[in-house]
C-alpha cells in the first residue's frame, strides 16, 4: 500500500476507533476476494474498506426504508454524499453507498455519515 494510501486508511482507522463501541475487524469479502478492514458497533457492521487500483473506497450497507430516510433527512452529511445516499438502488432493501477515498480530505466527510449510522438505533431511535 502507498504512503498516501495508508495516511488515509489510518485517519479514517482512528476516527472510526473514536466512537464508542466500535471495533476493527478483518472480513473476507467474496465478491472481492480479500480481506478487508472493517468496523463495527457490536454486530452492526458501519462500513468497510476496499484498496482498488484507482483509489480506496469505504462501503456501506443502508436500509432503505430505515437508515436512508435518517441520513436525508440530516443536514450533518456532505452534499456529496448525500448524492450518493439518495441515488443508490435497492437490492432487497438494502443500498451499498460506495465512497472513493483518494485523499485525506476525504475522511472528514465520510465520517459524518459514519456518526449518522452510528448514531441511528436498530429499532428506528436516533441515539443523537
Amino acid at each position: 500500500m502507498t504512503k498516501p494510501r495508508a495516511a488515509i486508511l489510518t485517519c479514517l482507522r482512528e476516527a472510526a476507533l473514536a466512537l464508542p463501541g466500535v471495533e476493527e475487524r478483518t472480513v473476507y469479502d467474496g465478491f472481492c476476494r480479500e480481506w478487508t478492514p472493517a468496523y463495527y458497533e457490536g454486530g452492526r457492521q458501519l462500513f468497510h474498506v476496499h484498496n482498488f487500483r484507482a483509489a480506496l473506497r469505504a462501503t456501506m450497507f443502508v436500509g432503505v426504508r430505515t437508515l436512508k430516510p435518517f441520513i436525508l433527512d440530516s443536514d450533518r452529511v456532505a452534499p456529496e454524499i448525500m448524492e450518493l445516499v439518495a441515488s443508490g438502488s435497492a437490492g432487497k432493501g438494502t443500498i451499498q453507498v460506495k465512497v472513493p477515498l483518494e485523499a485525506v480530505g476525504d475522511v472528514p466527510p465520510f465520517m459524518e455519515l459514519v456518526c449518522r449510522k452510528w448514531e441511528f438505533a436498530p429499532a428506528g431511535k436516533s441515539r443523537g
